[in-house]
Protein backbone atom coordinates (compact mmCIF):
# COMPACT_ATOMS: atom_id res chain seq x y z
CA UNK A 1 0.00 0.00 0.00
CA UNK A 2 1.18 3.52 -0.70
CA UNK A 3 0.69 6.26 1.75
CA UNK A 4 -0.57 8.95 0.08
CA UNK A 5 -1.37 12.82 1.33
CA UNK A 6 -4.70 13.78 0.47
CA UNK A 7 -4.43 17.13 2.47
CA UNK A 8 -1.95 19.68 3.62
CA UNK A 9 -1.84 22.97 5.02
CA UNK A 10 0.92 25.32 5.99
CA UNK A 11 1.57 25.75 9.75
CA UNK A 12 2.79 28.87 11.25
CA UNK A 13 3.32 30.65 14.27
CA UNK A 14 0.72 33.31 15.00
CA UNK A 15 2.19 34.05 18.18
CA UNK A 16 0.23 37.18 19.18
CA UNK A 17 -2.95 35.43 19.00
CA UNK A 18 -4.19 34.53 22.36
CA UNK A 19 -6.92 32.35 23.99
CA UNK A 20 -7.73 30.64 20.32
CA UNK A 21 -9.85 27.88 21.39
CA UNK A 22 -12.00 29.28 24.55
CA UNK A 23 -14.40 26.43 23.80
CA UNK A 24 -11.58 23.66 24.81
CA UNK A 25 -12.89 22.30 21.21
CA UNK A 26 -12.46 22.57 17.66
CA UNK A 27 -14.93 20.77 15.10
CA UNK A 28 -13.10 21.05 11.35
CA UNK A 29 -14.86 19.74 7.88
CA UNK A 30 -11.76 19.09 5.18
CA UNK A 31 -12.69 17.88 1.45
CA UNK A 32 -11.44 14.06 0.80
CA UNK A 33 -10.67 13.17 -2.92
CA UNK A 34 -10.28 9.47 -2.66
CA UNK A 35 -11.96 6.54 -0.68
CA UNK A 36 -10.09 4.99 1.92
CA UNK A 37 -10.17 2.57 4.77
CA UNK A 38 -7.53 3.63 6.30
CA UNK A 39 -6.25 7.14 7.71
CA UNK A 40 -3.98 8.94 9.57
CA UNK A 41 -3.55 12.91 11.02
CA UNK A 42 -0.52 14.77 10.85
CA UNK A 43 -0.69 16.45 14.10
CA UNK A 44 1.45 19.48 14.26
CA UNK A 45 2.40 21.56 17.60
CA UNK A 46 5.83 22.89 15.19
CA UNK A 47 5.47 26.77 17.04
CA UNK A 48 4.94 26.43 20.72
CA UNK A 49 6.48 26.13 24.02
CA UNK A 50 4.15 23.73 25.82
CA UNK A 51 2.43 20.45 24.78
CA UNK A 52 -0.45 20.14 22.23
CA UNK A 53 -3.09 18.25 25.01
CA UNK A 54 -5.71 16.18 23.24
CA UNK A 55 -8.20 14.88 25.33
CA UNK A 56 -10.06 13.14 22.55
CA UNK A 57 -10.14 13.37 18.74
CA UNK A 58 -12.72 11.49 16.87
CA UNK A 59 -13.31 11.58 13.35
CA UNK A 60 -15.73 10.17 10.85
CA UNK A 61 -17.22 10.73 7.55
CA UNK A 62 -20.74 9.50 8.74
CA UNK A 63 -22.46 10.05 12.19
CA UNK A 64 -22.72 6.97 12.99
CA UNK A 65 -19.19 5.88 11.84
CA UNK A 66 -16.86 7.57 14.64
CA UNK A 67 -13.67 6.65 15.33
CA UNK A 68 -11.46 7.88 18.52
CA UNK A 69 -7.87 8.79 16.83
CA UNK A 70 -4.93 7.01 18.76
CA UNK A 71 -1.10 8.20 19.24
CA UNK A 72 0.83 5.36 20.01
CA UNK A 73 -2.47 2.95 21.24
CA UNK A 74 -3.39 5.81 23.44
CA UNK A 75 -7.00 7.68 23.05
CA UNK A 76 -5.36 10.75 25.25
CA UNK A 77 -2.10 12.18 24.38
CA UNK A 78 0.28 15.44 24.28
CA UNK A 79 2.42 16.16 21.05
CA UNK A 80 5.39 17.91 22.87
CA UNK A 81 6.57 21.47 21.66
CA UNK A 82 8.20 21.83 18.20
CA UNK A 83 7.26 18.40 16.69
CA UNK A 84 4.93 17.21 14.56
CA UNK A 85 3.64 13.82 14.84
CA UNK A 86 1.60 11.40 13.26
CA UNK A 87 -1.20 9.28 14.73
CA UNK A 88 -1.95 5.66 14.17
CA UNK A 89 -3.41 4.38 11.41
CA UNK A 90 -7.00 4.32 11.89
CA UNK A 91 -9.52 1.80 10.24
CA UNK A 92 -12.38 4.39 8.55
CA UNK A 93 -14.68 3.96 5.50
CA UNK A 94 -15.06 7.08 3.14
CA UNK A 95 -16.16 7.37 0.22
CA UNK A 96 -14.42 9.77 -2.37
CA UNK A 97 -15.25 13.52 -2.46
CA UNK A 98 -16.58 13.95 0.59
CA UNK A 99 -15.55 15.77 3.91
CA UNK A 100 -13.53 13.99 7.14
CA UNK A 101 -15.16 15.67 10.14
CA UNK A 102 -12.80 16.10 12.91
CA UNK A 103 -13.45 16.85 16.80
CA UNK A 104 -10.47 17.69 18.90
CA UNK A 105 -10.88 18.21 22.22
CA UNK A 106 -8.20 19.86 24.22
CA UNK A 107 -7.62 22.18 27.43
CA UNK A 108 -5.06 24.19 25.60
CA UNK A 109 -6.73 27.86 24.97
CA UNK A 110 -3.74 29.82 23.71
CA UNK A 111 -1.81 27.64 20.82
CA UNK A 112 -0.06 29.23 18.17
CA UNK A 113 0.78 26.63 15.86
CA UNK A 114 -1.81 27.02 13.50
CA UNK A 115 -3.51 27.14 9.95
CA UNK A 116 -5.32 29.65 8.73
CA UNK A 117 -7.98 29.89 5.92
CA UNK A 118 -10.84 32.56 4.25
CA UNK A 119 -12.29 29.80 1.44
CA UNK A 120 -14.45 27.29 3.12
CA UNK A 121 -13.91 25.70 0.00
CA UNK A 122 -11.36 22.94 1.05
CA UNK A 123 -11.42 23.40 5.43
CA UNK A 124 -14.44 24.48 6.74
CA UNK A 125 -14.49 25.43 10.46
CA UNK A 126 -17.30 26.56 12.45
CA UNK A 127 -17.08 29.67 12.09
CA UNK A 128 -17.98 29.95 7.76
CA UNK A 129 -18.00 34.13 7.67
CA UNK A 130 -17.00 35.43 3.90
CA UNK A 131 -14.36 36.70 3.68
CA UNK A 132 -13.27 36.63 7.41
CA UNK A 133 -10.18 34.66 8.47
CA UNK A 134 -10.74 31.09 10.60
CA UNK A 135 -7.53 30.27 12.35
CA UNK A 136 -7.27 26.10 13.08
CA UNK A 137 -5.30 24.08 15.23
CA UNK A 138 -3.77 20.26 15.88
CA UNK A 139 -4.09 18.91 12.07
CA UNK A 140 -2.24 19.87 9.06
CA UNK A 141 -2.21 17.22 6.99
CA UNK A 142 -4.28 13.50 6.35
CA UNK A 143 -2.78 10.55 4.71
CA UNK A 144 -4.83 7.57 3.45
CA UNK A 145 -3.57 4.25 1.82
CA UNK A 146 -3.84 3.73 -1.92
CA UNK A 147 -3.25 1.28 -3.87
CA UNK A 148 -1.78 4.01 -6.54
CA UNK A 149 0.44 7.15 -6.84
CA UNK A 150 -1.13 9.88 -7.86
CA UNK A 151 0.01 13.49 -8.97
CA UNK A 152 1.11 15.92 -6.34
CA UNK A 153 0.41 19.83 -7.16
CA UNK A 154 1.80 22.21 -4.42
CA UNK A 155 0.36 25.84 -4.46
CA UNK A 156 3.21 27.65 -3.08
CA UNK A 157 3.09 31.19 -2.60
CA UNK A 158 1.92 33.90 -0.04
CA UNK A 159 -1.50 34.92 1.67
CA UNK A 160 -3.05 35.67 -1.69
CA UNK A 161 -2.82 31.50 -2.01
CA UNK A 162 -2.64 30.68 1.72
CA UNK A 163 -6.19 31.95 2.28
CA UNK A 164 -7.16 29.78 -0.03
CA UNK A 165 -9.87 31.93 -2.44
CA UNK A 166 -7.83 31.28 -5.50
CA UNK A 167 -5.84 27.78 -4.33
CA UNK A 168 -9.13 26.09 -2.56
CA UNK A 169 -11.38 26.26 -5.68
CA UNK A 170 -8.74 25.45 -8.14
CA UNK A 171 -7.54 22.56 -5.42
CA UNK A 172 -10.92 21.43 -5.45
CA UNK A 173 -11.59 21.24 -9.13
CA UNK A 174 -8.18 19.37 -9.71
CA UNK A 175 -8.69 16.65 -6.89
CA UNK A 176 -12.28 16.05 -7.73
CA UNK A 177 -11.89 16.32 -11.85
CA UNK A 178 -8.30 15.38 -12.42
CA UNK A 179 -7.68 12.93 -9.32
CA UNK A 180 -4.26 15.51 -8.44
CA UNK A 181 -3.61 15.65 -4.71
CA UNK A 182 -2.87 19.06 -3.87
CA UNK A 183 -1.00 21.20 -1.10
CA UNK A 184 -1.46 24.24 0.30
CA UNK A 185 2.11 26.08 1.32
CA UNK A 186 0.76 29.55 1.26
CA UNK A 187 1.98 31.61 4.32
CA UNK A 188 0.74 35.37 4.92
CA UNK A 189 3.05 38.21 4.66
CA UNK A 190 5.49 36.02 3.41
CA UNK A 191 8.18 36.88 1.00
CA UNK A 192 11.06 35.48 -1.36
CA UNK A 193 14.05 36.79 -0.18
CA UNK A 194 13.57 38.12 3.39
CA UNK A 195 12.07 36.31 6.67
CA UNK A 196 9.46 37.65 8.59
CA UNK A 197 10.98 40.95 10.66
CA UNK A 198 8.44 43.69 10.62
CA UNK A 199 6.79 46.06 13.32
CA UNK A 200 3.79 44.27 12.38
CA UNK A 201 1.63 42.17 15.06
CA UNK A 202 1.77 39.70 12.66
CA UNK A 203 5.97 39.32 11.95
CA UNK A 204 6.18 36.26 13.85
CA UNK A 205 3.67 34.31 11.40
CA UNK A 206 5.24 35.75 8.03
CA UNK A 207 8.01 32.95 8.41
CA UNK A 208 11.46 32.00 7.08
CA UNK A 209 12.03 33.85 3.55
CA UNK A 210 10.37 31.72 0.94
CA UNK A 211 13.69 31.13 -0.79
CA UNK A 212 14.82 28.84 1.87
CA UNK A 213 11.34 27.14 2.86
CA UNK A 214 11.17 26.09 -0.84
CA UNK A 215 13.81 23.36 -0.17
CA UNK A 216 11.79 22.40 2.66
CA UNK A 217 8.69 22.13 0.70
CA UNK A 218 10.51 20.08 -2.01
CA UNK A 219 12.05 17.69 0.14
CA UNK A 220 8.71 17.14 2.45
CA UNK A 221 6.10 16.58 0.20
CA UNK A 222 7.91 16.10 -2.85
CA UNK A 223 5.83 17.36 -5.69
CA UNK A 224 4.82 16.72 -9.25
CA UNK A 225 4.26 20.46 -10.18
CA UNK A 226 4.38 23.47 -7.94
CA UNK A 227 2.15 26.37 -8.70
CA UNK A 228 4.28 29.51 -7.53
CA UNK A 229 2.96 32.78 -6.56
CA UNK A 230 5.09 34.73 -4.41
CA UNK A 231 6.57 38.21 -4.81
CA UNK A 232 4.34 41.33 -3.69
CA UNK A 233 5.09 41.16 0.05
CA UNK A 234 8.75 41.93 -1.73
CA UNK A 235 7.81 45.20 -3.41
CA UNK A 236 4.73 45.80 -0.28
CA UNK A 237 6.67 45.35 3.07
CA UNK A 238 9.35 47.18 2.71
CA UNK A 239 8.46 50.73 4.52
CA UNK A 240 5.36 49.26 5.63
CA UNK A 241 6.90 47.67 8.75
CA UNK A 242 9.99 46.54 7.77
CA UNK A 243 12.94 49.13 6.41
CA UNK A 244 12.48 50.37 3.56
CA UNK A 245 16.12 49.66 2.55
CA UNK A 246 14.89 46.04 2.00
CA UNK A 247 12.98 46.91 -1.41
CA UNK A 248 14.91 44.59 -3.90
CA UNK A 249 15.69 45.14 -7.10
CA UNK A 250 13.57 43.73 -10.19
CA UNK A 251 16.85 41.58 -10.95
CA UNK A 252 16.99 40.43 -7.82
CA UNK A 253 13.34 38.90 -7.29
CA UNK A 254 14.40 37.44 -10.82
CA UNK A 255 16.64 35.73 -10.13
CA UNK A 256 15.46 34.32 -7.21
CA UNK A 257 12.72 32.96 -9.18
CA UNK A 258 14.82 31.75 -11.82
CA UNK A 259 16.75 29.94 -8.90
CA UNK A 260 13.68 28.27 -7.36
CA UNK A 261 12.66 26.98 -10.98
CA UNK A 262 16.31 25.49 -11.67
CA UNK A 263 15.77 23.34 -7.76
CA UNK A 264 12.53 22.15 -9.53
CA UNK A 265 14.35 21.05 -12.25
CA UNK A 266 16.65 18.97 -10.29
CA UNK A 267 14.02 17.06 -8.50
CA UNK A 268 12.08 16.67 -12.13
CA UNK A 269 9.40 19.07 -10.73
CA UNK A 270 7.65 20.88 -13.46
CA UNK A 271 7.64 24.59 -11.50
CA UNK A 272 4.68 27.06 -12.84
CA UNK A 273 5.25 30.95 -11.97
CA UNK A 274 2.75 33.54 -11.61
CA UNK A 275 3.28 37.17 -12.74
CA UNK A 276 2.78 39.35 -9.78
CA UNK A 277 -0.43 41.13 -9.31
CA UNK A 278 -1.25 44.69 -8.40
CA UNK A 279 -1.48 46.49 -5.34
CA UNK A 280 -2.44 50.51 -5.61
CA UNK A 281 -4.41 51.83 -2.86
CA UNK A 282 -3.13 49.28 -0.41
CA UNK A 283 -2.95 50.40 3.27
CA UNK A 284 -0.32 48.65 5.24
CA UNK A 285 0.75 49.55 9.11
CA UNK A 286 -1.14 52.94 8.06
CA UNK A 287 0.88 53.51 5.45
CA UNK A 288 0.66 53.62 1.67
CA UNK A 289 2.15 50.57 0.67
CA UNK A 290 2.36 51.03 -2.72
CA UNK A 291 4.50 53.61 -4.84
CA UNK A 292 5.18 54.36 -8.50
CA UNK A 293 8.82 53.03 -7.60
CA UNK A 294 6.76 49.37 -6.60
CA UNK A 295 4.87 49.54 -9.77
CA UNK A 296 7.46 50.21 -11.93
CA UNK A 297 9.65 47.57 -10.10
CA UNK A 298 6.31 44.82 -10.49
CA UNK A 299 6.03 45.50 -14.11
CA UNK A 300 10.33 44.78 -14.72
CA UNK A 301 10.21 41.84 -12.68
CA UNK A 302 6.81 40.81 -14.71
CA UNK A 303 8.57 41.30 -17.93
CA UNK A 304 11.46 38.77 -17.52
CA UNK A 305 8.82 36.57 -15.73
CA UNK A 306 6.74 36.22 -18.82
CA UNK A 307 9.69 34.84 -20.59
CA UNK A 308 10.24 31.79 -18.24
CA UNK A 309 8.27 28.42 -19.25
CA UNK A 310 5.12 27.39 -17.89
CA UNK A 311 4.28 30.76 -16.68
CA UNK A 312 1.08 31.57 -16.18
CA UNK A 313 0.10 35.71 -16.57
CA UNK A 314 -2.60 36.13 -13.74
CA UNK A 315 -1.72 40.23 -13.70
CA UNK A 316 -3.18 40.26 -16.99
CA UNK A 317 -6.10 38.92 -15.80
CA UNK A 318 -7.14 40.57 -12.79
CA UNK A 319 -5.12 44.08 -12.99
CA UNK A 320 -6.88 47.22 -14.65
CA UNK A 321 -3.13 49.29 -15.14
CA UNK A 322 -1.48 49.53 -11.25
CA UNK A 323 -4.70 48.30 -9.25
CA UNK A 324 -6.69 44.86 -9.19
CA UNK A 325 -9.75 45.00 -11.21
CA UNK A 326 -13.15 45.48 -8.54
CA UNK A 327 -14.65 42.20 -9.17
CA UNK A 328 -11.21 41.04 -7.92
CA UNK A 329 -10.73 42.56 -5.53
CA UNK A 330 -12.02 41.85 -1.87
CA UNK A 331 -11.42 45.58 -0.92
CA UNK A 332 -8.00 45.82 0.54
CA UNK A 333 -6.40 45.96 -3.10
CA UNK A 334 -4.05 43.07 -3.05
CA UNK A 335 -6.03 39.89 -2.13
CA UNK A 336 -9.00 38.44 -4.00
CA UNK A 337 -12.67 38.46 -3.61
CA UNK A 338 -14.34 35.17 -2.84
CA UNK A 339 -15.56 35.79 -6.44
CA UNK A 340 -12.39 36.63 -7.81
CA UNK A 341 -10.66 33.74 -6.65
CA UNK A 342 -12.38 31.51 -8.38
CA UNK A 343 -12.21 33.24 -11.57
CA UNK A 344 -8.31 33.10 -10.81
CA UNK A 345 -8.86 29.29 -10.24
CA UNK A 346 -10.78 28.65 -13.22
CA UNK A 347 -8.23 30.55 -15.45
CA UNK A 348 -5.55 28.68 -14.11
CA UNK A 349 -6.56 25.39 -14.18
CA UNK A 350 -7.41 26.29 -18.44
CA UNK A 351 -4.01 27.08 -18.24
CA UNK A 352 -2.54 23.98 -17.03
CA UNK A 353 -5.00 22.14 -19.52
CA UNK A 354 -3.93 24.70 -22.17
CA UNK A 355 -0.23 23.74 -21.39
CA UNK A 356 -0.57 19.64 -20.85
CA UNK A 357 0.50 20.09 -17.23
CA UNK A 358 -2.82 18.43 -16.49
Amino acid sequence: MIETTTWKHNFTNYANLENINPNKQQQLQIFQPLPCKKIRLQLNNLFDEVPLKIEQLEIYSTPTDRKLVTLNGQTSFEIEPRLIEWSDWIDLDMRDNSFLSIEITSPNKTIHSLGMTISNDLVKTEDRTIQEPKYFFGVSAIQVQTNQEYERIAFFGDSLTNQGNYSAPLALSLESEFHCMTANFGISGNRILHPGHSTSQWSTSFGEAGFTRFDHMIANYQPNIVVFMEGINDLLHPGTGAPIDELPTAQAIVKAVKLLKLKCKKHDITFVPMTITPAKGNINGGVNGWSDKKEALRLAVNKELLKMPHIIDVASLVADGDRLKADFDCGDHVHFSTDGGKKVAKYIQEQLIRKRMI
